[in-house]
């Protein structure tokens, strides 16, 4: 049990340091480093199928037209959220992004019909206080920040599309061959734009190349693959705890490597959204045991 432990904070510290890798891409657009980081993904995922035994692309006769809105809305996810690197704090950025969790409760109710009990909306409102709070510094000032502050909350929306799209395929048995087709929508969807704003898909330095791999291979790959694996091992409430550390820690490494400290007001404002994730999460334990 230790040993699965170990595992699962050590994806949580690889999916923690993307925020601290887009930085170092240096001036290359959100949507390029989205692109490249799932198109890696996808190709490498590829090759691994190749390895296996199971050469070539997986049937399109077995694709679902889910998976294509699920690449969307993942794309989408990819470019807000690096979008939102880019323009506000590191810390602003993965906080108001994690509260994916709570939009999933609002995005089920709406499509699902999946009513919370009602102390889940005093949950609810205390995140939200607590996103209000960290806003706070960004409104009426003339930087970039609250641009970012907004694309960070929009993907905190669009993943939690994602996810909800990804609940109905969660009998999946190929996950591997799930991945391709999500990742490889996602990348057309990101090429597609790239195409159509006159981005180049070309024309960066060497060190923005090194860190747009290291994307794909660390936060996306091993990271989200190590959480994958943790989930199959241990309770999901469980892991969902652990990943809690992912903005703390992200946080953290905007500290110690970017010199990004957050101002005062920002601390009460990420407590209220790590307490009410973890009664969120508390509350999926007890529907377990019950």
């Amino acid at each position: 049990m230790l040993r699965i432990y170990l595992i699962l904070i050590s994806g949580v510290l690889i999916v923690s340091s993307s925020s601290v890798l887009i930085r170092w891409t240096g001036d290359v657009p959100a949507t390029v480093i989205a692109f490249f980081r799932l198109f890696i993904s996808f190709c490498l995922l590829i090759v691994y199928k190749s390895f296996r035994g199971k050469a070539g692309l997986p049937a399109l006769r077995r694709f679902h037209w889910h998976y294509f809105l699920a690449g969307f809305f993942l794309s989408a996810h990819f470019i807000a959220w690096i979008s939102a690197i880019q323009l506000t704090t590191i810390a602003n950025a993965i906080f108001l992004e994690s509260v994916h969790p709570l939009f999933g409760i609002i995005v089920s109710v709406i499509f699902l019909k999946e009513y919370p009990p009602r102390r889940i909306y005093y949950v609810l409102f205390a995140a939200l206080i607590g996103m209000a709070i960290i806003f706070i510094q960004d409104f009426g000032s003339a930087g970039t920040g609250l641009t970012g502050d907004i694309f960070a909350v929009f993907s905190a929306l669009f993943f939690s599309m994602y996810i909800l799209i990804a609940r109905l395929h969660k009998g999946e048995e190929d996950f591997i061959k799930y991945l391709i087709f999500i990742y490889g929508s996602a990348a057309l969807f990101c090429a597609v734009y790239i195409w159509s704003s006159g981005l180049s898909f070309s024309g960066y330095a060497l060190q923005s190349w090194l860190f747009m791999i290291l994307l794909a291979l660390g936060p996306n790959l091993l990271g989200h693959s190590t959480l994958n694996w943790s989930s199959r091992h241990l309770q999901i409430f469980k892991v969902n705890l652990v990943c809690l550390l992912e903005p703390v820690m992200a946080t953290l490494s905007g500290m110690l490597f970017l010199a990004e400290y957050p101002a005062l007001h920002f601390y009460p404002g990420a407590a209220l959204i790590l307490v009410s994730l973890a009664f969120l999460f508390y509350r999926d334990a007890q529907k377990i045991s019950e």
